[in-house]
């Protein structure tokens, strides 16, 4: 991720925690939505190696985050929440974009996040998923095909991505 997508994160990010009001789906341009996820390997917080394509046939969110994003601190309580309700039907991995995995080590751990939290320490992948904001939430179906994405947080994001992970699991 270069120094200039950085910066535009950070501010949109910014933007984003004052007026929480910026939840949308993304894909009427045909972005991401009803294409197949882009596959990646990252590292997880204990090391393992964790791919998009050792998951396939079960419904993936991806939470694209950071420990500095302020919305992204209000929605990991309701990731958090999401992962709890549907553990036995949906895999949420959460996507920490470029720091230090020392900073999200202590992070997740005086958060108390359940989470299972990757790494995507120099921004690859969440380049190859255009998150330029955060926090982004990608909710991928059991056949590997980007079904929702949402950026930012909003009144309705909770609602909203319990509803599509909702109709996934009846499908």
């Amino acid at each position: 991720m270069t120094r200039a997508k950085l910066q535009l994160a950070i501010i949109t990010g910014m933007l984003g925690a004052l007026s929480l009001q910026c939840s949308a789906p993304l894909g009427a341009d045909g972005q991401l939505v009803g294409q197949p996820a882009p596959t990646f390997e990252l590292r997880d917080l204990e090391g393992h190696r964790v791919s998009l394509d050792q998951l396939r046939g079960k419904i993936v969110m991806l939470d694209f985050w950071a420990t500095w994003c302020g919305p992204c601190q209000i929605s990991m309580p309701i990731m958090d929440r999401l992962q709890k309700e549907f553990s036995s039907d949906v895999v949420l991995l959460a996507i920490n974009v470029m720091e230090p995995e020392e900073t999200v080590r202590e992070y997740v751990s005086r958060q108390n996040l359940r989470s299972k939290v990757l790494l995507d320490l120099e921004g690859n992948v969440g380049e190859e998923y255009g998150s330029d904001a955060i926090p982004m939430q990608v909710i991928i179906d059991r056949r590997g095909v980007v079904q929702r994405v949402n950026v930012g947080l909003g009144p309705r994001m909770e609602a909203s991505l319990r509803e599509e992970i909702n109709r996934l699991r009846t499908n």
